[in-house]
């Protein structure tokens, strides 16, 4: 059956998430972007598929069944009436919840949370919003139980400007907390982000991968998680953030060889000058120091960095 799903990245990510739902989930066709301000892209899609699927994407941090979308509520009080009517009596909301309850296989009627979000100028606030959205709730479903916190089924209410969209949430909180990390530093990168950067890549079983600013390995993670290849490679300036990689990385459990799998190498190494040969390195993926209170030390590490990138990447390499 036919449904409508959409899935929520980090911002910035949405449209690499496109091409990942694009090359994961055959028969899946685009819709639309969407945005909540600067936290979120959406991207919306028709999906016939199995919804177990739809849980498998690595560059998205939440995957949900649309329930209801409104290109142009009018940001007055009316829209109050019309999103409670709307929950209570749409096919397209009734259609969602029915694909849910049969993927979900509930053996009594679930509990359920409403969690809103909305962003810009309405005649009415956001708490006003969500009890328009759970009074529609309790008349769809009356067998249903509303809970303050966990829930079986969560029901997520955006209003994005003018536009609103609500959707019953397939992921869990696995999807963007994804690993059991020993270590965990300051700022790491979040795991969607890292898998985006590696999409990227286009990983193929035999790339020598090296991300050389590694930190506490959450990109090795996910080029570990894409598959083979032939080389796994990361490094740190810092002693403390190689020993974090080595930790979540290696320190959890002895990593099996499958083929032409390897286990990861870290090193501790500078950056501006990498031990790899010219020529030698398939794919290189980073997050890059950045920020005010270290400028001037970025204005020589980015020449000196990305002269060691051109220098050791083989030709057709990719560097993200």
């Amino acid at each position: 059956m036919m449904v409508q799903c959409y899935a929520q990245t980090m911002p910035g990510i949405e449209k690499i998430t496109w091409l990942e739902i694009r090359d994961r989930l055959p028969g899946a066709s685009f819709s639309q972007y969407l945005f909540a301000k600067e936290q979120n892209g959406m991207v919306i899609f028709d999906y016939d598929g199995p919804l177990d699927a739809v849980q498998q994407l690595r560059t998205a941090e939440d995957t949900f069944l649309l329930a209801l979308y409104n290109h142009k509520v009018s940001r007055t009080r009316r829209d109050l009436t019309l999103i409670q009517e709307s929950v209570h009596k749409s096919e397209a909301f009734g259609q969602a919840g029915n694909a849910l309850m049969r993927w979900r296989k509930f053996s009594q009627p679930p509990t359920y949370r409403v969690i809103s979000r909305k962003y810009g100028k309405h005649d009415y606030r956001r708490i006003d919003f969500e009890k328009a959205v759970s009074e529609g709730l309790k008349k769809r479903y009356p067998r249903w139980t509303p809970v303050a916190d966990g829930g079986d089924v969560e029901v997520w209410a955006n209003l994005l400007g003018s536009q609103l969209l609500i959707g019953f949430r397939l992921s869990g909180r696995e999807m963007r907390h994804r690993y059991q990390k020993r270590v965990e530093l300051p700022a790491s990168l979040r795991p969607s982000v890292a898998a985006a950067m590696v999409y990227l890549t286009e990983p193929a079983p035999d790339d020598v991968f090296l991300d050389p600013m590694c930190g506490s390995g959450t990109i090795l993670l996910e080029r570990r998680s894409a598959g083979a290849y032939g080389a796994l490679l990361g490094g740190d300036v810092v002693p403390k953030r190689v020993d974090a990689s080595y930790q979540n990385l290696l320190g959890r459990k002895k990593m099996k060889r499958h083929g032409r799998f390897a286990y990861p190498a870290l090193s501790e190494w500078n950056a501006k000058a990498l031990p790899f040969a010219t020529n030698s390195i398939d794919k290189i993926v980073t997050n890059l120091p950045f920020g005010q209170q270290i400028a001037a030390d970025l204005q020589q590490l980015y020449p000196a960095f990305f002269a060691e990138v051109a220098r050791v990447l083989r030709v057709n390499g990719r560097a993200v």
